[in-house]
């Protein structure tokens, strides 16, 4: 079984989660989403915008055997940009992802996290208990469920 370990981004990465971000939309996202969302999207996660990301937003990556095959970031109390390769769907990297971050909040003393799930991940998010509370629609990128979790008691 191989090993996947959950690491800080680091801007060498960018190229890499690019890479993963846009594989994901075109091929998993684009069920669920019009042309020029996706269109949109790709145009906006480009390595540099990690990179420029990467100074307010602690993002971390999932690697398998030196391969990038996830990403997940959290700024403030939102989890942000979840993504696994589409070819790794299904080996839980996701859950390990979004339980790092939700590790990471509590050592930082947050017990509530929000997040605006697409479409496609809000069967996962509800796995993972979180709770949509309201949908919103947005001209850019489509329709999303702001969705929350608590993760632990105040």
């Amino acid at each position: 079984m191989m090993q996947t370990i959950i690491r800080l981004f680091d801007e060498r990465d960018a190229e890499a989660v690019s890479r993963l971000i846009r594989d994901n939309l075109l091929h998993v996202n684009s069920r669920d989403y019009d042309a020029s969302v996706i269109d949109y999207m790709c145009r906006m996660f480009t390595p540099s915008y990690l990179r420029e990301t990467a100074v307010t937003r602690t993002m971390f990556v999932a690697e398998i055997n030196g391969q990038v095959v996830g990403t997940v970031g959290l700024e403030g109390d939102e989890v942000c940009a979840l993504y696994v390769s589409p070819g790794e769907h299904g080996q839980r990297i996701g859950e390990r992802l979004l339980r790092h971050v939700e590790d990471v909040a509590l050592e930082r003393n947050i017990h509530w996290l929000q997040l605006s799930a697409s479409l496609t991940a809000v069967r996962f998010y509800e796995k993972m208990g979180y709770v949509a509370r309201e949908r919103e629609e947005s001209e850019y990128f489509g329709p999303a469920y702001i969705m929350t979790k608590l993760i632990r008691l105040e």
